[in-house]
């Protein structure tokens, strides 16, 4: 009794905004904890495996790219333009420093889950559903591992969340300004992966239909595109006579289409040559073990020699000798289709490393969950209401980076998808809480009826309401005819 009557003494002292700690609370403290965590591993995985560290392969071209700013190499000019912009800005910031250099790239990596969480806020309706993908994304351990290697996808992924804000923010504003913001966004994700571009189509395309002010935004939109398309054109021109603003995707497309394991190219500009072979860390990858051996069919080279000088002439006839057929289409892209949703992400799948031996482990769970939520998306896009549009752009992902051959697919172009997957799973959710919600309304008025019939007391009469009788105006006389 005595404990009993000082912890009450006790709790009579604290602030009264303690005493009312609640469920809603205690889910808020447990999902701030979760972006702690995803926060510190972020930190932590970035500290220890440098990017700097790194540099090999991929990661050094892209470092190369950004580093050696005036090259005007075929590759250089392959890749898109603003992924080296970045590389050169953090190593100018850094001076190459490895602690600098982990700085930066650690910020970019706990930024990028909160970028994602002012998205969801944009898209959802409860704050806690939004908070709850902020903790989900900062401990996806594919979007965590990434961060130790200078790879594309580090600069993709937050500026993908940031279009995908500005598109929701854009949707709720309906202003020009608004709209203007969304189209700089997404030029800047379409400029860094070409994964975004018919993203970026979609979404802007979509929202042009529905809001008003379509000249202004048609064309400030276009002014924009021009001004920043247009030096890059030229650019690609200058160096490549290719007019690819977003960069010459030439070589991917005959590598792809030829079916062959590995490609030799060279090229020829005024005297100058360069020659490059390689093949897709998918190949030779078995992305179905322990399940099954299975592998890619690819075998052999395709050889092909480009006179820059000649504009894009060399090119057709390279992939000419590889004409798209039926049979050829299908075993590409049954092939892709497995790399994709199954293959390990590449160069993240060191499992040596914990937290990229959890990423190549959890590489399972996305081809079952995709087919699960487009089911579910079919299922309830009646109750989807003002996020068809988010459903739109995992249907456009699954079409052109599954289904059109524009690449030889790898575990890490799933990158992208992984985070729109997870807030369409919170989107369904609360679909379907809706649908029970509407379906519980309906049955209990369906049994209180059938209740009221069992009893013998039928409906309530309805009451018959009379009209209010309008006093003739003396002034007025009677008319014979109805006034027009």
């Amino acid at each position: 009794m005595l404990l009993n009557g000082n912890l009450k003494a006790a709790a009579s002292r604290l602030p009264p905004q303690l005493l009312r700690i609640n469920r809603r609370w205690l889910l808020y403290a447990g999902l701030y904890l979760l972006i702690a965590l995803g926060c510190w591993l972020r930190i932590e995985h970035v500290f220890t495996y440098n990017p700097i560290d790194h540099i090999w392969s991929d990661p050094q071209r892209h470092w190369e790219q950004g580093t050696e700013t005036l090259r005007t190499d075929p590759m250089t000019l392959t890749d898109p333009v603003m992924y080296q912009l970045y590389i050169g800005i953090l190593a100018k910031l850094t001076l190459k420093e490895p602690l600098l250099i982990a700085l930066y790239t650690a910020l970019l990596a706990c930024l990028t889950p909160w970028i994602w969480y002012r998205f969801a806020r944009e898209l959802l309706p409860s704050r806690l559903q939004a908070t709850a993908i902020w903790a989900g994304i900062s401990l996806l351990p594919s979007w965590i591992a990434i961060y130790g290697y200078f790879m594309q996808e580090t600069l993709l992924l937050p500026l993908l969340g940031a279009a995908l804000y500005a598109s929701w923010r854009c949707r709720r504003k309906q202003s020009v300004a608004s709209f203007l913001l969304m189209v700089v966004l997404w030029v800047a994700a379409g400029l860094t992966r070409g994964i975004a571009i018919p993203f970026a189509a979609v979404v802007t395309t979509w929202l042009w239909l529905v809001q008003p002010q379509k000249i202004a935004k048609a064309g400030y939109s276009l002014m924009l595109l021009g001004l920043i398309m247009g030096p890059l054109a030229y650019r690609s021109y200058s160096a490549m006579h290719l007019i690819a603003p977003h960069g010459v995707g030439n070589l991917n497309a005959l590598y792809t289409r030829s079916g062959k394991r590995d490609i030799h190219i060279s090229y020829d500009r005024e005297g100058a040559r360069w020659t490059y072979w390689f093949a897709s860390p998918a190949m030779g990858a078995k992305p179905l073990a322990p399940l099954s051996d299975w592998t890619s069919s690819r075998e052999g080279k395709v050889y092909a020699h480009i006179d820059i000088t000649k504009g894009s002439e060399d090119w057709r006839a390279a992939m000419a000798r590889y004409p798209m057929t039926a049979e050829r289409y299908l075993t590409l892209a049954g092939e892709n289709l497995v790399y994709l949703f199954f293959g390990s992400s590449w160069p993240d799948n060191n499992r040596a490393r914990w937290l990229e031996a959890v990423n190549h482990h959890s590489r399972w769970i996305w081809a079952p969950a995709t087919l699960f939520l487009l089911l579910g998306t079919l299922i309830l896009w009646r109750r989807l209401g003002n996020s068809r549009l988010l459903s739109v752009l995992i249907f456009t992902w699954v079409l052109v980076q599954g289904l059109l051959p524009i690449s030889v697919n790898e575990g890490r172009y799933r990158k992208p998808a992984e985070g729109l997957l997870l807030v369409q799973a919170f989107v369904l959710a609360g679909a379907l809480r809706r649908r029970r919600a509407y379906e519980d309304k309906e049955s209990g008025e369906r049994m209180a009826v059938e209740t009221a019939d069992a009893r013998g007391e039928g409906p309530p009469p309805v009451q018959p309401i009379e009209a209010p009788k309008l006093p003739e105006s003396p002034e007025s006389p009677a008319q014979d005819h109805v006034p027009a």
